[in-house]
């Protein structure tokens, strides 16, 4: 994986971040795949881009091979609780016994639980990838910019508007832009990503691909004649401090969660989930937020 420093400053970040995981610093002149004006280079060995794709079907079925019964378009409308303790959980199949829920529903975790009386302190923020056509020559990394907030920085950037923001128009403020790009096995390259404050199923900002076009080829003269085939959005789940929620919530015996991932989700949720099994989720604890 190469840690891309665009611009100046960014530069110190990035070498700070590489420094950290044991990269080395790369001369990106002597690369023509690459504009020759760019702040500076690491290479990170091990690091990949995940296909997100491959790797949810891979868990649903090790999943499936494991006794797990999938109820595919039904939907649950409430949580059941007699006192402090989960009992059942109503959907659209019917009401399903039950005496304990685990809590995974993303940028709506905080949909269900309100009507027991408890708010997870959850927003969404939104994020645009593209598609392009396939890439010749193919990038010689996979390539993540440092321009990425932090984890606890994340907060800031995508909280929770007041009415006064919204009436303002504050609220839709455009969001940062960060390139990470990834080739795929036909050639074609994924390209993103951003982080904006997300109120609508409906994808919001459009003009996000924009940007990340604009990024992309500010990076690789090479990527500027690739027909772009699609672009999509998505949204995430983020907590006010950054960190995931993993664990009990406080009050209601039987209930879980496993939420709050931001843009890391599909690397960190299964070793989150195995603590959240076997312990060591301490540093999550959804009751910090009690």
């Amino acid at each position: 994986m190469l840690l891309l420093a665009v611009e100046e400053p960014e530069l110190e970040h990035a070498r700070v971040y590489a420094e950290a995981l044991g990269g080395e610093e790369v001369d990106l002149r002597e690369d023509p795949w690459f504009a020759d004006d760019l702040a500076g280079g690491f290479v990170i060995e091990g690091g990949y881009t995940l296909d997100a794709m491959g790797a949810t079907t891979a868990m649903a079925e090790a999943a499936r091979r494991a006794g797990v019964d999938f109820r595919l378009g039904c939907e649950a409308k409430r949580i059941l609780a007699e006192g402090d303790r989960v009992h059942g959980v109503a959907t659209d199949e019917g009401v399903m016994s039950t005496e304990r829920v685990v809590l995974t529903t993303g940028p709506r975790l905080r949909f269900l639980p309100r009507a027991m009386g408890v708010d997870l302190p959850v927003v969404a923020s939104r994020g645009w990838l593209l598609e392009t056509a396939k890439v010749d020559p193919p990038p010689t990394y996979a390539v993540e910019q440092a321009a990425w907030p932090l984890q606890d920085e994340m907060a800031a950037l995508v909280g929770a508007p007041t009415l006064g923001e919204v009436a303002e128009g504050t609220a839709e403020q455009p969001g940062l832009v960060s390139l990470l790009l990834g080739a795929r096995l036909a050639g074609h390259c994924l390209i993103g990503t951003s982080l904006r404050r997300s109120l609508l199923e409906e994808p919001e900002t459009p003009e996000t691909v924009r940007r990340l076009a604009e990024r992309a080829v500010r990076v690789s003269p090479v990527l500027r004649d690739v027909p772009v085939v699609a672009a999509w959005s998505g949204r995430r789940a983020v907590s006010p401090d950054g960190l995931p929620l993993v664990g009990s919530i406080p009050g209601v015996e039987g209930l879980e969660v496993a939420g709050g991932f931001s843009s890391i989700g599909m690397v960190t949720i299964p070793a989150a989930c195995r603590r959240l099994v076997n312990g060591g989720a301490e540093a999550f604890d959804p009751g910090r937020f009690a």
